[in-house]
């Protein structure tokens, strides 16, 4: 795993060292969730582009609004094939649809971002019954996974990319309560519930996926990005505050691609299978609670029984 890269490093920089690796792939196709113009999906795509992979598959509830990323890669590369699929991952039907077009139309699948996320400031429930964060950060996920494994795992080096957050360390791990039947809602650990399930998520999967490589990664922390959009501008500002009060630099989008391209590119993270990464680099785990191996199994039995069906992951 390269040292040169950390907290200031762009995800151009990351593509451009792995740019022979990328090409000795020969038609690496890469699907990323939740690309929205201006956020650390989109950043994570175009940088992508400057590689020269025979495909990026954008994945979302608004399609239309990809429009813009699309055209950015193709302006940068046009020799890319680049689709839109419309996938609301907070309903199961929409995942079941949007992952059996996306199927029909692309035969090969070699690594697998799980970018998308949402904040749900007041408790909403998805189209399934399920809290919201909870639905649309792992719920979804894990079933669009399910669906896309099969042909992920054709791939010769197939990598899943979980992105998670450092708020992770507020979670309890409380996967008997994920609807928050029995305590308050507070927004902040809703959201930080759902980041530790994408920890227990990876960590499952790199156990038991029968050689698929799956890392999670925290971005770095980025503001303006659409995935605040539900909070006030008041609790935003708060946060930020709060924060920087840590020592905590900001990022700019494009820095904010770079450990995710890092955890999709660097071969030498084949060796560090359900790892966590900040920075660029692996990382130790901010919490207890994600390093139990009981919660990710808990988690596992859990999401199968929500989406109705088992996920068998050989």
């Amino acid at each position: 795993m390269s040292t040169i890269f950390g907290h200031s490093t762009t995800g151009y920089e990351v593509v451009s060292a792995f740019h022979s690796q990328i090409q000795d792939r020969a038609c690496l196709a890469v699907v990323v969730t939740g690309p929205t113009p201006n956020g650390i999906g989109a950043s994570t795509a175009l940088s992508l582009a400057r590689g020269n992979p025979s495909a990026i598959l954008l994945v979302g509830r608004s399609p239309a609004k990809y429009t813009q990323v699309a055209d950015g890669i193709r302006a940068i590369n046009p020799g890319i094939k680049v689709k839109t699929y419309g996938v609301d991952l907070g309903s199961f039907a929409s995942v079941r649809a949007g992952a059996a077009q996306l199927l029909a139309e692309n035969d090969r699948i070699d690594v697998l971002i799980n970018n998308a996320g949402v904040t749900s400031h007041a408790l909403e429930k998805s189209a399934d019954g399920i809290e919201l964060n909870f639905a649309t950060n792992h719920i979804g996920h894990f079933l669009f996974t399910k669906l896309l494994l099969p042909t992920l795992c054709k791939s010769h080096n197939p990598r899943i990319v979980n992105l998670t957050s450092s708020t992770h360390a507020f979670a309890s791990g409380d996967y008997d309560d994920y609807n928050w039947d029995n305590r308050e809602y507070v927004w902040m650990q809703a959201y930080a519930e759902s980041k530790l399930a994408n920890i227990h998520f990876t960590q499952y999967l790199a156990a038991h996926g029968n050689g698929i490589v799956a890392l999670s990664v925290h971005p770095g922390t980025i503001w303006g990005t659409s995935i605040f959009d539900t909070i006030s501008e008041e609790e935003h500002q708060r946060a930020r505050e709060y924060v920087a009060s840590l020592g905590i630099k900001e990022k700019t989008v494009e820095q904010g691609a770079s450990t995710t391209l890092v955890a999709a590119l660097d071969p030498a993270l084949e060796t560090h299978n359900g790892a966590y990464m900040v920075d660029c680099q692996v990382a130790e785990f901010d919490c207890e609670a994600a390093r139990r191996e009981d919660l990710s199994e808990k988690l596992w039995t859990l999401s199968e029984k929500l989406i109705g069906e088992p996920f068998r992951c050989v």
